[in-house]
């Protein structure tokens, strides 16, 4: 709420928000619930999406629901919610207690309620009633049958067999029972979350960010969250970056937040602004203390933008800026600001640190430096020290995800994004909507791999942590298919799992029945390769290309030849066998040089994975063909 106020002025009155507001509601209903209080779970997320909130009351009774016990009344409470079943009472005084509920009592004060209204219960002795029943002491729960049974008559001429049957139904449901006040806070401060979300995600997700900065980790899923809303994340810089995460202005594009279209109840439409962005927070890179980052911030207020690594040196209490510091400002890419490859700035530690130490202990004997008397011109540097080639992109992007949690410079998954999403069925953002036990054909890199041995079965197992250009997932691979890729299962390879997709837990799991090389998909995957061809620029030798380019890659996929005429029929000539094609990135590569850009064309198998036989199905295939 600070940062929404020092941003746009704006005074977020979070304890008195519009509990009617539409981005608000539509948010919790599209399941995007990261970082929102008590409902980011994914069966949480599930429940959002299918009983679709629309009022604080909603949410209080779902976060009333999702426990043990309760949880199984969650199909019938949607069934009644939309309609499905038709909401009956047990006795007509019960509806206005229920009807918020549809019918199901889920509050422990609900049950109180009750008592009180049908059987003439006291306060107190409605709550001694609800004990008793949540304890299930029987005892207790015969000597309280008889007292209700008797209210109700003398209250309400209740005929004995009803009460009971009501006694019952009140029993069932005081052993589910919620504290409702406790349920309803629960639900205000998700609600207050979800509308910070809504209406002000820069900030929110800032906020988020800054909480949770020493969790490479969480952070990791925060600003794919933030790009998948279309908020760019800025990496650190040591001439812009706070001490946390801190929203930034883009200077690039121009676009209103949500928070800025027309606003349906007002009908006033906000005047466009740059688009923010979140700058990302010095403390938050890994290595770096608070202590550090506020002596570069003290030094940027008093004199300024930093203009070099030895101007920082020189500027900053290197007592706590000190060579691990500086190491991680470089990899992280806070220094890019300065106009030099991290290679060049790695070698300039040294030099800047040791000149840097010289004018001090030069001011503390009281003299001026030379350099200090020119405005402290940086001297020419040896040749040692000139301007170095920048390290290899692996080197650089495992330096970013290291320190940061997330790749600034790129994405080691760039060079496969067109195989990932041409030969994919779904992405790790997509899992979660997937039935249980689906199958799907995935792809990514491998971030981590742990090696452990079972003790149910005593086997090993290994668990993989799969990232792609959306997010992570854990693939777990056991039994046979543990020793058949494990040579596959490296960190930082590329590969391709076709598996079964839990989603039985808060986070999706994949159990795979094949993995690969990322880079075979198209071997195994392509059906069909076409060429296309503009018949206004082909000749005889042109198609000579395409023979000596089918006995290049050479394979069993049919090849398809597409003459594209000018006025835009296309005549499609399957070729002989004899041309077949193994499809491949470097064939792509080949014909589009050849003939131009989008020639190649594979026709890929998108139709749902077979379900590996299991072990024992496999044995009874067996003996059934011996027999």
């Amino acid at each position: 709420c600070e940062m929404v106020k020092g941003t746009t002025g704006i005074e977020v009155p979070i304890d008195n928000l519009p509990l009617d507001d539409a981005r608000t509601y539509d948010l919790l209903n599209k399941a995007n619930t990261l970082g929102i209080f008590q409902l980011e779970s994914g069966g949480m997320r599930d429940l959002c999406r299918k009983f679709q909130i629309g009022s604080v009351e909603h949410i209080t009774a779902l976060v009333a629901l999702y426990r043990p016990g309760p949880m199984d009344l969650i199909p019938e409470f949607i069934r009644r919610r939309h309609g499905g079943v038709k909401i009956e009472y047990e006795h007509p005084l019960l509806e206005p207690i229920a009807r918020e509920t549809y019918g199901i009592l889920i509050y422990q004060e609900q049950v109180m309620q009750a008592a009180q209204v049908l059987a003439g219960y006291t306060l107190g002795g409605a709550d001694l009633l609800r004990r008793a029943m949540g304890k299930k002491e029987a005892e207790a729960m015969a000597s309280q049958r008889a007292v209700f049974v008797k209210g109700c008559r003398e209250k309400n001429k209740i005929q004995e067999a009803k009460a009971n049957q009501i006694f019952d139904l009140l029993e069932k449901f005081a052993g589910y029972g919620f504290n409702k006040s406790h349920a309803a806070a629960y639900a205000i401060v998700a609600y207050q979350t979800a509308y910070l979300k809504a209406n002000h995600p820069v900030e929110f997700l800032g906020a988020l960010m800054t909480n949770d900065l020493a969790d490479t980790a969480k952070l990791s899923q925060y600003i794919a969250e933030a790009r998948a809303m279309g908020i760019e994340v800025l990496p650190p810089d040591v001439n812009e970056s706070g001490v946390y995460f801190t929203p930034a202005q883009s200077a690039v594009a121009r676009a209103s937040r949500p928070c800025e279209q027309n606003d349906e109840r007002t009908g006033e439409t906000a005047v466009p602004r740059p688009r923010q962005t979140i700058r990302f927070g010095l403390a938050a890179i890994k290595g770096i203390g608070e202590v550090a980052v506020q002596s570069i911030l003290t030094a940027r207020e008093e004199g300024g933008k930093f203009k070099s690594l030895a101007d920082l040196c020189q500027r900053a209490d290197t007592r706590a800026v000190n060579r691990k510091v500086l190491e991680a400002l470089i990899k992280s890419g806070a220094c890019d600001c300065f106009g030099e490859t991290r290679a060049t700035l790695w070698g300039q530690i040294d030099h800047s640190l040791a000149r840097a130490a010289s004018i001090v202990a030069d001011r503390q004997r009281g003299q001026a430096s030379l350099f200090g008397l020119f405005q402290e011109q940086e001297p020419v540097r040896p040749e040692s020290m000139q301007k170095l080639p920048e390290w290899p992109q692996h080197e650089l992007l495992a330096a970013e995800k290291e320190l940061l949690g997330f790749y600034v410079t790129g994405h080691p998954l760039t060079p496969y994004a067109t195989l990932i999403e041409k030969y994919c069925l779904h992405n790790t953002a997509a899992l979660s909507q997937l039935p249980n036990r689906s199958l799907t054909r995935i792809g990514g890199l491998i971030a981590g791999v742990q090696h452990g041995i079972s003790r149910k079965s005593g086997k090993p197992y290994s668990l993989v942590t799969l990232e792609d250009l959306e997010g992570s997932v854990q693939v777990l691979v056991m039994n046979e298919n543990q020793e058949k890729f494990r040579d596959l299962l490296a960190p930082n390879k590329a590969i391709l799992v076709v598996g079964e997709v839990n989603t039985g837990d808060d986070k999706p799991k994949i159990f795979p029945q094949d993995i690969m090389p990322l880079e075979e998909a198209p071997k195994k995957y392509t059906r069909q390769v076409h060429l296309r061809l503009h018949t206004a620029h082909l000749s005889p030798q042109h198609l000579e290309q395409v023979c000596e380019l089918t006995g290049r890659f050479g394979g069993n996929c049919p090849l398809f030849l597409c003459f594209v005429r000018p006025t835009g029929e296309i005549i499609f000539v399957e070729t002989h066998q004899r041309f077949s094609v193994t499809p491949s990135t470097d064939l792509q590569k080949a014909a589009d040089e050849m003939f131009g850009e989008e020639t190649y064309y594979a026709r890929v198998d998108t139709s749902p994975p077979e379900r590996a036989p299991r072990r024992w199905e496999r044995k009874a295939e067996l003996v059934a063909e011996a027999e």
